[in-house]
């Protein structure tokens, strides 16, 4: 099979299968100094001390990322060598050696439309709407085997395609934080958050296997799977039950999209920081605990189907001599009987997804009064994989308006990931950005992991212009509560 003819079979088969995922922010954001949002990672680490803070509307924060496990776009695409060094080849040796049995690609965005806080003594409270999306694969490395080397190398068996889909989702939330100090070594916080969705794709138990006799005579092929959709479409079915033809719903605005409430959910964060000593803290998140219930424009496609092919007559019987019909019109023949053997059940009915959760546990320690030095741990879990990331970080606060923390981490199997936040502050403005990994962005064939947070404050806290703390202490931005 040609190079290209396999590509696109695997680019049809993924987008057939979708796209169950997670977001998450930089990790290098958690420790950064004089940072309200830090809170988005661990509501009991805000970035404030006292006063009260607001963010940039309709630009308060912009959260980017994508990832993948280990394997990059170069790897399956990239120049070829001698004689096709001027040209783009597609290399499936490649590509197949850098996947695991289970792989994965994830993206998502998140835009925080309003956001603002306040601290007063031991209790700080936020409030925030963001727009968030996110979109996911998963594939096995079974399938990639099957697009490049066909079912020859399981004659006499059965081939199973392992369980492939993934999802997308777009919702709103509204997130209400709190955080109190207990003491002054043990401070907690929480977000309650009520989501409503606005579209979804979500896939669950997509495979098939296909089973295949010494002599070839014939291919058993049994797929499986379910998806379930919420989105303002129509879809046409023909009298055996296919789909001709997707279509938006008449008269559904953009309006009647972005003020649908009919599909609720609810989330929480939750998190604690305890400070042993003056100089150490350790601190444990959980993050986006919760589900949305689909409700409205819902649909569900259910596959059950089998097909024994026992290969293509090409001689027409009825003519004598045998007349060999058109090639075009032995595959059209071919296509609708499988697409009939594999026409999927379709209903009505109301489903649920899951956020994708995120565990934060971190270990922060002050080298002075300008550095510390920290280390977390983030854990996902993806197609029923946990996935683990490691961040070494140092951070300081320089001359109360230069937020800097640069990191380094361990992800998917990466170990190449140098990242870095900035916080400037002028007066009440402030602009930061924290991403992960620096050199993605300039090398995004080969990326495997890339995240960007960036976001505009206006804080009011008195930092900079050296006030002080009703104590008399000189207010700090990452204190959680004056010592």
């Amino acid at each position: 099979m040609k190079s290209g003819k396999q590509f696109k079979i695997f680019s049809f088969v993924i987008l057939l299968f979708g796209s169950h995922l997670l977001f998450a922010q930089p990790n290098t954001l958690y420790f950064m100094k004089g940072i309200p949002q830090t809170k988005d990672i661990n509501p009991a680490r805000p970035g404030i001390s006292e006063g009260f803070y607001f963010s940039m509307p309709l630009f308060s924060k912009l959260d980017l990322s994508v990832n993948t496990n280990n394997w990059a776009y170069n790897d399956l695409i990239h120049w070829g060598t001698g004689t096709r060094s001027d040209s783009l080849v597609i290399d499936f040796d490649k590509f197949r050696e850098s996947l695991d049995n289970k792989n994965f690609i994830y993206e998502s965005a998140a835009l925080t439309i309003l956001e603002g806080g306040y601290k007063k003594g031991k209790n700080f409270f936020a409030i925030s709407l963001t727009e968030r999306e996110f979109t996911s694969l998963f594939f096995s490395k079974n399938l990639v085997n099957l697009i490049q080397f066909g079912n020859y190398p399981y004659v006499g068996q059965t081939y199973y395609s392992g369980n492939g889909g993934g999802g997308a989702q777009h919702y709103r939330e509204f997130a209400f934080n709190y955080s109190r100090d207990i003491d002054k070594k043990l401070t907690i916080g929480g977000a309650a958050k009520i989501l409503f969705g606005m579209a979804a794709v979500q896939t669950n138990g997509m495979n098939f296997k296909i089973t295949s006799p010494d002599n070839l005579e014939s291919l058993d092929v049994v797929a499986t799977g379910r998806i379930n959709i919420s989105a303002p479409v129509r879809f046409n079915y023909s009298a055996f039950g296919e789909i001709t033809a997707v279509n938006s719903i008449p008269n559904y605005s953009a309006k009647d999209y972005l003020t649908n409430f009919q599909n609720p959910g609810i989330a929480v964060d939750l998190g604690f920081a305890y400070r042993i000593n003056k100089k150490t803290e350790v601190s444990a998140s959980i993050i986006d605990l919760g589900a949305i219930g689909w409700k409205s424009n819902v649909t569900r496609f259910t596959e059950q189907g089998q097909y024994l092919y026992r290969g293509i007559n090409l001689n027409d019987s009825r003519e004598n001599p045998p007349v060999i019909p058109q090639f075009y019109d032995v595959i059209d023949s071919l296509s609708n009987v499988i697409s009939r053997a594999f026409r999927p059940a379709h209903s009505e009915t109301n489903f649920a997804t899951l956020l994708p959760a995120k565990i934060y546990f971190g270990i922060d320690h002050q080298l002075n009064d300008i550095v510390n030095v920290s280390g977390l741990t983030r854990i996902r879990i993806i197609n029923n994989t946990i996935r683990t990331s490691l961040t070494a970080s140092a951070n300081a606060l320089l001359w109360e308006r230069l937020s800097l923390s640069a990191s380094y981490s361990i992800m998917e199997s990466t170990y190449d990931n140098l990242g870095l936040g900035v916080g400037i502050r002028a007066g009440i403005f402030q602009i930061y950005t924290a991403a992960d990994n620096l050199f993605s962005p300039f090398y995004p064939s080969k990326a495997r992991n890339m995240n960007l947070r960036i976001g505009i404050n206006f804080i009011f806290d008195g930092a900079g212009s050296g006030k002080t703390s009703k104590s008399g202490s000189r207010l700090n931005p990452n204190c959680h509560c004056p010592y």
